[in-house]
């Protein structure tokens, strides 16, 4: 029984997740199974890819009709690469163990958290610069005596 409520709840936190973040599959569906059900790593990437094809398309759809700025032919360009990326990564994975494939992921997100984290950072400053030399210049285009509204 308690299997299933943790499949009901991995799928759910995937898929909201893959609609606000555009993730899903590998990063919440993997370590989900490996550490929820005791799936096995290369298990849990595989049906991970069975998972996310259809969610893709529906989130994709779904988003486009929202008004979402899908850039198609970054996509169309980018769709051949990863289908030998994935032709590349299958054969991989068949020669490495369960344990150091959980590893290997593990690393990988640890490593772009971290990334992710400080580019948001650099991002937010950037803003908060942008934003007060928007001040500033207001200020400095008003007379002495002008107070803002």
């Amino acid at each position: 029984m308690w299997a299933y409520a943790a499949y009901i709840v991995i799928g759910l936190v995937a898929g909201f997740l893959s609609a606000l973040f555009g993730i899903g599959g590998g990063v919440i569906l993997v370590p989900g199974m490996i550490l929820a059900l005791a799936v096995p790593a290369k298990a849990a990437t595989a049906t991970s890819l069975a998972y996310i094809a259809p969610i893709a398309v529906y989130g994709t759809l779904r988003q486009w009709s929202m008004g979402q700025d899908i850039q198609w032919l970054l996509a169309l360009i980018a769709l051949p690469l990863g289908l030998l990326g994935t032709e590349l990564g299958s054969r991989l994975k068949q020669h490495l163990p369960n344990a150091h494939l959980q590893i290997l992921f593990g690393l990988l997100l640890v490593a772009l958290g971290i990334h992710l984290a400080f580019r948001g950072r650099a991002d937010l400053n950037k803003q908060r610069l942008s934003d007060a030399a928007g001040r500033g210049t207001e200020a400095a285009a008003r007379p002495p005596d002008a107070k803002a509204h």
